[in-house]
């Protein structure tokens, strides 16, 4: 019960040290890009650049229409570049953030959060780009477009119990973030993110097996004006209820021992 407390108590003052997580979280994105012309807008450009020549690729050897597969790719490139991000930089939360867990008493929750603000910093400079394509296309944009913004923040805040089991299982075992990465890479090819989940046939129920695949969907759909499945949206909030007790349980036993992993 004592240790059940400390977590609770360091995860609420993690919530409250904003101005940290938040403003070190800019920082991180403007020393990426530190004495570049054009800045953290190097991120859309790129990201615009790769979406357009996977268009002319796919379109081209498959075949499909431009404008609807051009929206559906950029859409999904961008929502598969948050979770990905999410997932891979939250391995190294506490590895590369060691001087500070070691030097100050800063609530480690708070280094999981300025994770999780630098990939959403990153999707807001490529939603730009998902937009404005979405705009020049005609992609029926509605009122289920709004939920998007409930879906992304559902993202993230799996995002953030992502940063801290995932960050203190890699201080750990420091294998993982280079495991965890080959296998974020192979899912990105498995999972409906440049093709369509129909092209699967009869085997397109093997998409349910996926869990990025629920988190993807529900946050692309409505960017297409659609409506996510319930199936999508039940899986999500599943894995967000056992990602958070999982997360709960694993630091009551080894976040006091996280100072020495790393």
């Amino acid at each position: 019960m004592k240790s059940a407390h400390w977590v609770l108590e360091d995860w609420k003052a993690g919530f409250a040290h904003y101005r940290f997580w938040w403003r070190f979280g800019l920082l991180d994105i403007k020393l990426r890009y530190r004495r570049t012309v054009l800045g953290p807008f190097w991120l859309t450009m790129s990201f615009g650049v790769s979406a357009a020549a996977l268009t002319f690729v796919y379109t081209t050897l498959f075949n499909m229409p431009t404008r609807s597969f051009f929206a559906y790719l950029i859409s999904g490139l961008a929502v598969w570049g948050l979770i990905a991000g999410l997932v891979t930089d939250g391995c190294m939360t506490f590895i590369q953030q060691s001087h500070l867990v070691q030097q100050h008493r800063l609530p480690l929750l708070a280094h999981a959060l300025r994770s999780v603000v630098v990939g959403f910093l990153v999707f807001l400079h490529n939603i730009v780009v998902v937009i404005g394509a979405l705009i020049v296309f005609g992609v029926g944009i509605g009122w289920p477009t709004l939920l998007a913004i409930p879906a992304v923040g559902l993202v993230l805040v799996n995002g953030v119990w992502v940063a801290m089991l995932f960050g203190m299982l890699s201080a750990r075992f420091r294998d993982l973030p280079q495991l965890v990465t080959v296998l974020v890479s192979v899912a990105f090819f498995v999972t409906p993110v440049f093709w369509y989940k129909d092209m699967l046939g009869g085997r397109g129920y093997i998409t349910t097996f996926n869990p990025l695949y629920s988190f993807l969907e529900m946050v692309r759909a409505p960017l297409l004006g659609q409506l996510p499945s319930m199936l999508s949206v039940g899986i999500v909030l599943g894995i967000t209820v056992a990602g958070w007790l999982t997360t709960f349980l694993y630091a009551c036993r080894f976040q006091p021992k996280l100072t020495y992993w790393v």
